[in-house]
């Protein structure tokens, strides 16, 4: 399933709680260090005890957020269920053999990466027992693929939450301000082609 929501709409906490809901053996992955930590942390907030598969030092780094945020660690290297970058998961396949084939549900951030034949999509096929959701809020690549099993993606379902406007209506977002340098150039004289 791939699950739409815009900038800011929850992503994130959505399959944080869906995880928790999940009880099984999982795996979040993200494709760089600053959102494994987002994910990490939004676990933590849920009470989620998980692996980070990484190096040392994001683990570290994201353990010191945890005591941060939630004022405990909830890092688990024991744990079925995991947070993982997208390059490391791939290099470490071989070491994490068994409980990658006990992962029953994998969750890609940034969807819209996701294609058969490129790293994510080698990402999940890591995971031979498990079903996958994707999250993002830019469903459209701009080379043109899809992001369907149809045609170079992995999804069968697309599942839309609600618009950046009505999350706006609905309070769940601040309203645009947008902000930009005075447009007083004089084109009249440039010769139009």
């Amino acid at each position: 399933v791939l699950a739409v929501l815009p900038t800011g709409g929850g992503k994130t906490f959505v399959f944080a709680n869906i995880i928790k809901k999940h009880g099984a053996p999982s795996c979040a992955i993200a494709h760089r260090q600053e959102l494994v930590g987002q994910i990490s942390v939004a676990l933590a907030r849920c009470g989620v005890r998980h692996r980070i598969i990484g190096p040392k030092s994001v683990v570290r780094l994201i353990v010191n957020l945890h005591m941060a945020e939630v004022g405990a660690s909830y890092y688990d290297p024991s744990s079925s269920h995991a947070v993982a970058g997208i390059d490391t998961l791939v290099r470490r396949a071989a070491e994490l053999g068994p409980w990658l084939n006990s992962v029953t549900l994998w969750v890609m951030d940034e969807a819209h990466h996701v294609l058969t034949g490129n790293k994510w999509g080698t990402g999940a096929s890591m995971f031979p027992n498990a079903k996958g959701l994707g999250v993002t809020a830019t469903p459209l690549r701009a080379d043109g693929k899809g992001l369907g099993r149809e045609f170079d993606g992995l999804f069968d379902e697309m599942v839309e939450g609600p618009g950046m406007r009505d999350l706006i209506d609905m309070g769940f977002l601040t309203e645009n301000r947008i902000f930009g340098t005075p447009n007083d150039i004089d084109r009249s004289a440039e010769a139009v082609r």
